[in-house]
């Protein structure tokens, strides 16, 4: 939950007239409208709303508190926007977190030894195997805190529980469950994730075998998603010395280009780059190589990568790995040299998109070439910069032999992808049952109910959060949960939140998105389920149990006429 302080600034902000300092709004009913700070937009989908102290782009699809709001427009970090926020309202800051987060930072440094204790314990044989098959030795072990959570239940809770079970669920290294506590990581390779200055502040588990291949702590007083790079600590001095950053996805990506002598290596921990994690290397550079896996989704968070990066004013090239290798794996099989020299090879921005689309598409051929225009001018408002647009306006004409005043018509065309406007939005029984949610309308006995597997995977976070939040005791406010969540999931909850679905009778609204997204779904699939179960009796003859579950049947669908009904 939010600290005092950012209760207190919150409560005296005036979300209006902060976002209005930047954005002409105009009033809209009981909220505002203007046109988005964040991308063209030719007709205003940009929505305040004083009430929920959100706001939200229907066009791009950014969103969150205002405190979000001034770390996105004038990127700054969580703390220098909370600063800069409590100097105008005359609220004072406790400086970072006090005698409470030194007693975090304390815990976690016991949980970052005791998962090294239990590397090096027989159980940890398993850990130790793996490492030492990606070339990483116990001094690597001791450097990076790596470490190894083992397979029972209660092996840190007994350990560290005299720290205090609900410090340590605040930290997210255990999870109160209907018997008591338990740990979140088992049996997983831990690797140890540390502040800009070397502290642990959060940590991140790989499993041997099945999904999910990582575990991480969720959002904590130390650690928020989205925001920190791995192995910033260690590389600040090399980014400095070389001039750049060399940006990859994993853990082991950045432990083996490090050791391989390219210090000035980080990783954006296997997730998307964030605005802020871009922000964060602008700090310390003005000039970034990344390093992805060359595979379609390694290739397409390049693309990403490059936009965002690129927006905050960073020069961009990407680094072309050889096939089926990853940095890990090229360092392992190639050795620091090979590494050293993709990296010296990397493709400046447009030369890289440009070769991108070259291999997606047919370019010898007129559809392919369409494609290839289409997909180009999709990024085109992506990219401020006017030389840089004019090289890449150079580089698509030569590669679909064209002529360059034909492609820059093309590309600065007003003929541009329609984007999502407020109107136009797709409301169904998903998201109707989430507003209703966010509004704490939902009786608990749906609530005691709810399986996250039924939502679709970006919503799943917002989901995952309230409840959580629920379960300490409240029923949390959106604007409370935005200030929760990281950037990117922050802006499904504000949709959600800013929806306008008026309804004439709110409780029977609320009744039916219940049943038409909770219950008449999970009864399709049990009524599927027994079906199946029926065909197989039938085939095998047992004239016994086709009775069984043809009574079972017909149960379910008297269950379904009377759900029905009650709509």
């Amino acid at each position: 939950m939010p600290g005092p302080e950012v209760e207190a600034i919150k409560a005296r902000l005036n979300i209006v007239e902060l976002i209005g300092r930047y954005v002409a709004l105009k009033p809209s009913g009981q909220r505002f409208k203007g046109r988005c700070p964040f991308h063209p937009d030719d007709t205003p989908s940009f929505l305040v709303s004083p009430d929920k102290g959100l706001w939200h782009c229907f066009g791009c699809h950014a969103g969150g508190d205002a405190i979000g709001f001034l770390m996105k427009i004038e990127r700054l970090s969580f703390p220098e926007a909370l600063a800069r926020l409590a100097g105008e309202l005359g609220i004072e800051l406790r400086p970072e977190g006090g005698e409470g987060r030194a007693r975090l930072l304390q815990i976690n440094q016991e949980a970052a030894q005791y998962f090294a204790r239990e590397l090096r314990q027989p159980s940890g044989k398993k850990a130790r195997d793996y490492l030492l098959g990606r070339g990483l030795g116990a001094e690597v072990w001791e450097k990076y805190m790596l470490g190894y959570a083992p397979e029972g239940w209660d092996g840190l809770v007994r350990a560290l529980g005299r720290a205090g079970l609900d410090r340590l669920r605040e930290l997210g290294l255990v999870i109160a469950g209907e018997k008591g506590y338990y740990d979140r990581f088992r049996d997983r390779v831990m690797f140890t994730i540390c502040d800009d200055q070397g502290r642990p502040v959060a940590f991140a588990g790989r499993s041997f075998a099945g999904d999910p291949k990582y575990v991480n702590v969720p959002n904590t007083p130390l650690f928020t998603k989205g925001t920190l790079l791995y192995g910033l600590d260690r590389a600040r001095d090399p980014i400095r010395r070389t001039g750049r950053a060399v940006l990859v996805e994993g853990y082991t990506d950045v432990i083996s280009f490090q050791i391989a002598g390219i210090g000035e290596t980080v990783g954006s921990m296997g997730t998307a780059l964030t605005d802020a994690q871009a922000r964060l290397l602008a700090r310390h550079t003005d000039r970034v190589v990344i390093a992805y896996d060359r595979d379609a989704a390694g290739e397409a968070s390049a693309l990403r990568g490059l936009v965002i990066l690129r927006g905050a004013g960073l020069q961009v090239e990407v680094a072309v790995l050889p096939p089926d290798e990853d940095p890990d794996s090229l360092v392992r099989s190639q050795g620091a040299e090979a590494a050293q020299a993709v990296l010296a090879a990397a493709l400046p921005f447009h030369r890289f998109f440009v070769e991108a689309l070259a291999r997606r598409h047919d370019v010898g051929a007129v559809e392919g070439k369409e494609q290839a225009l289409v997909e180009a001018k999709s990024f085109w408002p992506e990219i401020r910069s006017v030389p840089l647009q004019h090289e890449l306006a150079r580089e698509l004409a030569g590669l679909l032999s064209l002529r360059e005043e034909e492609v820059w018509r093309y590309l600065q065309g007003n003929a541009q992808p329609s984007r999502p406007q407020l109107e136009a939005v797709r409301v169904g029984p998903e998201e109707h049952f989430l507003h209703f949610l966010l509004e704490g309308k939902l009786p608990d006995r749906v609530l005691e109910d709810l399986d996250l597997v039924g939502f679709r995977p970006e919503y799943r976070p917002v989901v995952e959060k309230w409840v959580e939040m629920w379960q300490r005791g409240r029923r949390p406010t959106a604007e409370e949960l935005a200030g929760a969540l990281p950037p990117d999931q922050a802006s499904a909850l504000t949709r959600l939140a800013l929806l306008d679905v008026p309804f004439s009778d709110t409780a029977q609204a609320v009744e039916d998105a219940v049943t038409r997204f909770l219950y008449l779904p999970r009864l399709s699939r049990r009524m599927e389920g027994v079906r199946k179960r029926l065909a197989q009796a039938e085939e095998a003859g047992d004239r016994t149990e086709v009775e069984r579950l043809n009574s079972e049947l017909q149960a379910l669908c008297q269950e379904r006429i009377r759900l029905l009904r009650r709509r």
